[in-house]
């Protein structure tokens, strides 16, 4: 195969759940954010509120509908974020080059990766534990803060906070990261193909052994 031919990364399911999560997500960390900070009136703060819990309940939804649909794909995806090699070890020891790329100017060599790097690996896992957790304390702390022991309020509450900082820094390096690899970017947000000479370069492993040729491609 070419490198200018393309393979599929991201399916048309994975993408429209990306959308709703961008979508969802970024407004409430930014509610969020400013949730904790407190700056505004007690008019405008229960303003903000609102908009976090309903578009908490995007999130929440949207999550449930792609477990539903997609639950093998939850459950790949699941499984390659929790999976680690020797390969990862190394791959950590050099921040996967990234350091030596914007700091030094230099490309050092890069263990083989699967269809995910380690790091990515790495915000997957806060994804997925980081979010479950947001859900169901974000519920737990709207719909039921009287019925909880206090003590439980007060754990879910900080969990809910610690997580929702996790998220939102990791946010901010993913975006970066996301527009620094733009084939990749395009791929999740457009037509959800990237180059073959990239996926060769950046996820050799997954070149060999899951490739998904599209045909045609103009």
């Amino acid at each position: 195969m070419g490198s200018k031919e393309f393979i599929l990364k991201h399916s048309l399911g994975v993408r429209i759940f990306h959308y709703i999560l961008v979508v969802s997500f970024v407004p409430l960390a930014f509610t969020g954010i400013v949730l904790y900070f407190k700056p505004y009136d007690e008019l405008t703060m229960n303003l903000y509120m609102r908009i976090h819990v309903i578009l908490g309940i995007v999130l929440t939804l949207d999550a449930i509908a792609f477990f539903l649909v997609g639950f093998e794909r939850v459950v790949t995806f699941v499984k390659r974020m929790f999976t680690f090699f020797g390969d990862d070890v190394r791959w950590f020891t050099i921040l996967g080059g990234y350091p030596q790329k914007f700091l030094l100017r230099k490309k050092v060599p890069v263990p083989p990766m699967g269809k995910y790097n380690s790091g990515q690996k790495v915000f997957g896992i806060c994804v997925v534990v980081g979010g479950t957790i947001l859900i169901v304390t974000g519920w737990a702390l709207w719909a039921f803060p009287h019925i909880l022991p206090v003590g439980m309020v007060l754990l879910f509450g900080n969990l809910h906070m610690i997580f929702g900082w996790i998220l939102s820094i990791f946010l901010l390096v993913h975006i970066f990261l996301g527009i620094y690899m733009f084939d990749d970017f395009k791929a999740m947000f457009l037509h959800g193909m990237i180059p073959y000479g990239e996926a060769e370069e950046t996820a050799p492993k997954w070149v060999k052994t899951e490739l998904v040729k599209i045909e045609n491609h103009v």
